[in-house]
């Protein structure tokens, strides 16, 4: 393999530096790049490959946000770009007859969550199947409201997970921010490549009391006892969805959100010789003893920095 550094990126001419940043939890990620010149406009889309020569990934499609020149000298161009699911946050469904606005029924979570986002043009979409079906009763209108914001209120009330990939396919699945049962990791970091570790350990985002309203007259509740906090103590969440409509889907709803939320959070943060084959909500083994942090371990976020001073990759890892 080269160490000559490479990037390629769609009708960007002599890129200088890039810095791209995408977590478990962002509506998309985001890149900046730093470049001689570029043909791009806004709202074009853009595909960025990087890596090193002979070696290198795409790790970035997505949509051109803004474009700045700056002489600095010499005059450089910045571009900022977003990833395929930036289309649903910009996204806003307003019915141009408030008396007749979009509306679903008897619909399963999946299947909304795909009619939504195709609202925003975001067609290319997987998903696995949830036991929720919603408006039995009555037709469920979506109005007023982002589709990002829409599928995102979906997602965390199931303890589901939406996200669109470095290819553009936008996802919604089963997929908890730490490792799973059945996960294989993808890649190895030794100790090697490692040039920082932190190692964290915290109780910040445990909840151990589940609290949901539904519909009218439906609520329910989930919670247990944690060792991490004082006996008797609770750190409850509440999740309203006035599209929940039975008792059932609002008890099994708490019950999800309980097994996802009530955990220790075991978080590291490694710098590395830049790799741009990890991408975030994969899982990669680790093998550095000293430090503790040996195993299979989550990838939460990355970010890339990328230029004359070399590349090196961030990441955050949960377990």
């Amino acid at each position: 393999m080269s160490n000559k550094l490479y990037a390629s990126i769609t009708n960007v001419t002599r890129p200088l530096d890039i810095r791209f940043s995408e977590a478990h939890n962002d509506s998309a990620p985001m890149i900046i790049i730093e470049c001689e010149s570029t043909t791009l406009e806004v709202g074009n889309s853009i595909s960025v490959d990087l890596g090193y020569e002979g070696d290198y990934n795409t790790i970035f499609n997505g949509y051109v946000k803004n474009i700045s020149k700056e002489a600095s000298p010499p005059l450089v161009t910045k571009i900022t770009a977003y990833g395929t699911m930036i289309r649903a946050v910009d996204y806003f469904i307003a019915s141009l007859d408030p008396n007749a606005p979009l509306t679903y029924s008897n619909i399963s979570a999946e299947d909304l969550v795909g009619n939504v986002l195709s609202e925003a043009g975001i067609t290319n979409y997987g998903y696995d199947a949830t036991s929720f079906i919603f408006a039995t009763t009555a037709p469920m209108e979506v109005n007023l409201v982002a589709a990002y914001d829409y599928c995102s209120m979906i997602a965390n009330t199931l303890a589901w997970h939406l996200y669109a990939d470095k290819d553009g396919k936008a996802w919604f699945v089963d997929r908890k921010p730490y490792v799973m049962g059945g996960d294989s990791p993808s890649a190895t970091i030794v100790i090697g490549d490692i040039l920082s570790a932190t190692n964290l350990r915290s109780e910040r985002d445990l909840r151990n009391r589940i609290v949901v309203y539904g519909g009218e007259g439906i609520y329910a509740e989930a919670s247990a006892v944690s060792p991490y906090l004082p006996d008797g103590f609770y750190k409850t969440v509440v999740a309203s969805a006035y599209w929940i409509d039975s008792q059932s889907m609002a008890q099994q709803a708490a019950d999800y959100n309980l097994t996802a939320l009530n955990r220790l959070t075991l978080e590291v943060t490694i710098a590395i010789i830049g790799d741009s084959s990890i991408n975030t909500r994969e899982v990669i083994t680790v093998t550095e003893a000293t430090t503790g942090i040996s195993g299979n371990w989550y990838v939460y976020s990355v970010d890339h920095t990328w230029g004359v001073r070399g590349f090196t990759t961030t990441l955050i890892l949960r377990q």
